[in-house]
């Protein structure tokens, strides 16, 4: 099993571009007022909103460096409001007027993968990887490029760079249980996934440390995670599945079928349960 990944959209706000201790909100100029208008926008959700704010402020001060970080902003404002032929016309716009700055370019490869522009979303993360070796983000779109085209070998070099700079960080932990999973190296994923849950407890990593534990012949383990993970959220199809193996195991074949069902119900696919429990 592999489960969704999930990549923040970066958006720069007013603080991190212009902070500054000694002066009050009263000597902050109309173009920094704007934009924290914008931020708090973004911030609700407010898309339309933001964007009358950040275009405002831009006319404001047409020559501020600070000009392109609001243009990547506008660029995913554009994108969450379905815009996506306009969203990424704005962002390659930032992308030309400065080709290394990393925030743009995540941002345009974020959408780019969004949109299954797989190809696109890498060659942007190889610049960026240029510029930022480290950079956790970029390092782990490559990583579901390499994995999303069979490149095991490429995802796991990557992978042990990933950790060799960021062991601890989250998505790091992620890809590393989804990556040993889905190559049958369930005994190492278990570690990884435990981290993740610890920070994290949501039903699908306890899914997938459920399915490592029985293929490790942990069976007590697995339903301790199972029906931990149904606690957490009951419409989970996996941990149906899961627990359908297990009743399997244990010969209780009626309540198997009946968790297989509900499985199939909540979304998983028979040929996927069929395969496990042939």
């Amino acid at each position: 099993m592999t489960y969704k990944i999930k990549l923040a959209i970066l958006f720069i706000t007013a603080a991190s571009l212009w902070c500054s201790p000694a002066k009050s909100f009263a000597d902050e100029t109309p173009y920094i007022k704007m934009m924290g208008a914008a931020d708090s926008a973004i911030a609700k959700g407010d898309w339309e909103i933001a964007e009358k704010y950040l275009r405002t402020a831009m006319r404001m001060e047409p020559a501020n460096p600070a000009n392109l970080l609001l243009l990547s902003n506008l660029g995913m404002i554009q994108f969450y409001q379905g815009q996506d032929s306009l969203a990424l016309s704005t962002l390659t716009d930032a992308c030309n007027i400065a080709p290394r700055t990393v925030p743009v370019l995540a941002n345009r490869a974020t959408v780019y993968e969004a949109l299954g522009k797989y190809d696109e979303a890498l060659s942007d993360c190889n610049r960026i990887l240029a510029i930022d070796t480290a950079n956790v983000r970029a390092r782990a779109m490559r990583i579901n490029y390499y994995m999303r085209k069979g490149k095991a070998s490429d995802a796991e070099a990557d992978l042990d760079t990933l950790l060799q700079y960021s062991p601890d960080n989250q998505l790091a932990l992620i890809l590393a249980g989804n990556i040993y999973t889905s190559t049958g190296r369930y005994a190492e994923a278990i570690s990884p996934l435990t981290k993740v849950i610890e920070k994290d407890p949501q039903a699908e990593y306890y899914a997938v440390r459920a399915l490592c534990r029985i293929m490790t012949a942990n069976l007590n383990d697995a339903s301790s995670d199972i029906a931990e993970g149904l606690r957490i959220n009951p419409s989970e199809g996996e941990l149906y599945l899961y627990r359908a193996v297990l009743n399997k195991m244990r010969y209780r074949n009626d309540d198997a079928k009946s968790d297989a069902k509900r499985a199939v119900k909540l979304g998983v696919s028979q040929q996927r349960v069929q395969q496990f429990l042939k």
